[in-house]
């Protein structure tokens, strides 16, 4: 071997993803957007909420009107995590579909909410349980690239629900001002995580290296584990071709081929024609 030659092959960087994570990381990028879009404007409309000192009335506002917004928000947010899970591998869509399913006990508690109190309870439940399952999420989905986003959008949900807990005496404008912001900020991270997977699967696709349909992530994460399987099965293959072009030592046929002609003379079995000198 020349020393001149390398005498380890170059490994990938652990940095550079795999063409399948990515594209089943984009599989998730329009759901997010959508999830994002639904947060911004939600959070655009209960933090910059009208609060003018001059105008009392503006201080404050009825728990009737927070609870309207509230299960208009909850309601959309269970259909856009909907379209997520039909999206998602198989291994994450239990969580997702668990985030829709908690908004249904949270919306029919904010219908019976009368007090600020009890719009408190039912807002912090849901956040906390949502960060959670959000947790999750991203635990099944760590090995895609940008996975963070999750995490990021899980802290701020247990946050939210953490202030809420210990909030005594809030208002409903305070805790529509806290809840709109949260889903400003996971709004926001949940724009760019999107639109970064789609980013991504475009330039995959243009050039040609997207795969077709990615079904879990463990396809995805391990696309060379059915290489070995394949090259075993290659082996057997050939193995099995090779002890069948074998003669068998024990088959009369193989021996019986071996000692038709042994080029004796002396044999009367053989075919080998005799000679005679003159």
């Amino acid at each position: 071997m020349s020393t001149e030659d390398p005498r380890t092959e170059s490994t990938p960087s652990r940095n550079e993803a795999a063409p399948q994570a990515i594209a089943a990381a984009s599989r998730l990028g329009w759901p997010m957007v959508v999830r994002g879009i639904l947060g911004v404007a939600f959070g655009i409309v209960t933090v910059f909420w009208p609060r003018d000192a001059i105008n009392p009335a503006q201080l404050s506002l009825p728990t009737e009107v927070v609870d309207h917004l509230a299960i208009g928000y909850l309601i959309l947010f269970a259909l856009a995590l909907v379209f997520q899970a039909v999206r998602s591998p198989l291994n994450v869509r239990t969580a997702i579909y668990g985030q829709a399913v908690i908004a249904i006990p949270a919306i029919v508690f904010l219908f019976l909410a009368d007090h600020p109190a009890e719009l408190r309870a039912a807002l912090s439940i849901w956040a906390l349980l949502h960060g959670a399952l959000e947790f999750w999420a991203y635990r099944q989905l760590r090995s895609q690239p940008m996975a963070s986003d999750f995490l990021i959008a899980s802290g701020v949900h247990v946050l939210l629900g953490i202030i809420l807990v210990f909030g005594d005496g809030m208002e409903a404008l305070s805790i529509l001002g806290f809840t709109g912001a949260a889903t400003l900020i996971a709004g926001v991270i949940f724009i760019i995580g999107g639109y970064s997977r789609l980013s991504k699967g475009r330039q995959l696709a243009k050039l040609g290296a997207l795969p077709e349909q990615i079904d879990t992530p463990a396809e995805a994460a391990d696309p060379a584990d059915a290489a070995p399987s394949g090259a075993a099965d290659a082996t057997d293959a050939a193995s099995s071709s090779a002890a069948a072009d074998t003669p068998d030592s024990t088959d009369p046929d193989g021996a019986a081929d071996r000692t038709a002609d042994s080029g004796d003379p002396d044999d009367p079995d053989s075919d080998t024609r005799v000679t005679k000198e003159p």
